[in-house]
């Protein structure tokens, strides 16, 4: 799959890191209005520090002066070093992911500094009317491989050391009028696949149809094969993936349409049924609340630790408690932790210490117009986790 550090023949002609902001409660948050006020309050304040450069205080008295206000990275310290002063734009911003099933607002700039490391969004997520998929990986040097598909712009962390592998180039595109880039068809936008990669897998499968969709697909099926992790686990440590051609024409359609429905899944997982098998219960009488701060697993009497979490029980709120959940959605595992226990460890209320910010996930659900989003996103994950392994083991052996 990699295309820029080796000479083989790849698959992809480009591909990114996650986006490394190195200053996530800044730019990140639930609430969208939040990320327009700490932004624009730190661009004001680096341009106020660029001011006093220019008075006569060196760097390093500025960058203390404005200590509470921007978070100062290399890349910042550097346009502030060259005054080059910054700007704001609500356009900026854009759904991202910032964990496996848990969206943020994110604002992104990879012009003015305020993004420290925005790899190659730029062309992969130009703005947010662009529609696109892309295939994320483990990094390098990861400790356990885990791959998942998005449509938005993820984080570094999203998984370990993120690459994101991508459908289409939309931001290579001309650009138009008022520097806005008309995106089309997806047929129309340039692909992200190398000119070699499709006629290599069409060579396998001689007068069989396999277009660049199915192959993409099809990537991303075998990717999560349990066979094809073992077989490869070393080589998944030291290089990111490589794809080998199934025996036959049969097996790679199979791949074809595994990948499909996980992508299904993983990607439209806000759109997915709740799983119904749950007991809700109500601890008060009268109108529940659906607000939570941190949801807890149950606690099983007599253990400590990981082993006394009862995964069959979740602490909702003071309102709500779900029971009967099935341990067997804990399979699902992506970036060494389940999938429901992203959705548990994140979905709350938290405050960055050094900023003093606060990320409300309230307040998506708000802007999602449903107060009980958190709760309908943790019985969707279910849905996720339970179809997600039934595909994963359903999937043929590579010959």
């Amino acid at each position: 799959m990699d295309g820029k550090k080796t000479k083989e023949v790849a698959i992809f002609k480009d591909y990114s890191l996650g986006v490394n902001t190195n200053r996530d409660a800044w730019v990140y948050n639930s609430n969208r209005q939040t990320v327009i006020n700490s932004t624009k309050r730190s661009v004001l304040a680096f341009n106020k520090a660029l001011g006093e450069l220019n008075s006569g205080l060196d760097t390093s008295s500025v960058r203390q002066k404005y200590i509470k206000d921007v978070a100062w990275s290399s890349s910042l310290v550097s346009r502030l070093e060259r005054k080059i002063p910054s700007d704001f734009s609500e356009r900026r911003i854009q759904k991202s992911l910032y964990r496996p099933f848990f969206k943020q607002n994110l604002y992104f700039d990879p012009e003015s500094g305020f993004t420290h490391r925005p790899g190659r969004w730029k062309y992969i997520f130009p703005d947010s009317k662009a529609k696109n998929l892309a295939i994320c990986s483990s990094g390098v040097g990861s400790k356990e491989y885990s791959c998942l598909m998005v449509d938005h712009i993820p984080c570094l962390d999203f998984l370990e050391k993120t690459q994101c592998f991508p459908r289409w180039l939309p931001g290579e595109q001309a650009k138009g009028a008022e520097d806005t880039l008309d995106f089309g068809e997806s047929s129309e936008m340039p692909s992200g696949f190398s000119p070699e990669a499709l006629p290599h897998f069409q060579a396998a499968y001689p007068g069989k149809p396999i277009t660049e969709d199915d192959l993409f697909y099809y990537i991303y099926g075998i990717l999560h094969s349990e066979d094809y992790r073992t077989r490869y686990a070393n080589n998944l440590m030291k290089e990111l993936p490589r794809i080998p051609r199934v025996a036959t024409y049969e097996q790679f359609m199979a791949f074809v349409e595994a990948g499909q429905e996980l992508a299904r899944l993983h990607v439209h997982f806000e759109d997915v049924a709740p799983y119904a098998g749950v007991t809700i219960e109500y601890t008060k009488t009268g109108l529940p609340s659906y607000r939570v701060k941190q949801m807890k697993w149950g606690k099983i009497k007599g253990k400590t630790g990981n082993a006394a979490k009862d995964k069959t029980t979740l602490i909702y709120n003071d309102w709500i408690t779900v029971k009967d959940i099935p341990l067997e959605a804990q399979e699902y595992v992506v970036n060494k932790k389940s999938a429901l226990d992203w959705v548990v460890e994140r979905a709350c209320v938290s405050i960055d210490k050094a900023s003093g910010i606060v990320n409300d996930f309230n307040d998506y659900a708000t802007e999602m117009g449903n107060d009980r989003y958190p709760l309908d996103l943790f019985l969707k994950i279910i849905t996720v986790s339970l179809e997600t392994m039934k595909i994963v083991k359903a999937l043929p052996k590579l010959a």
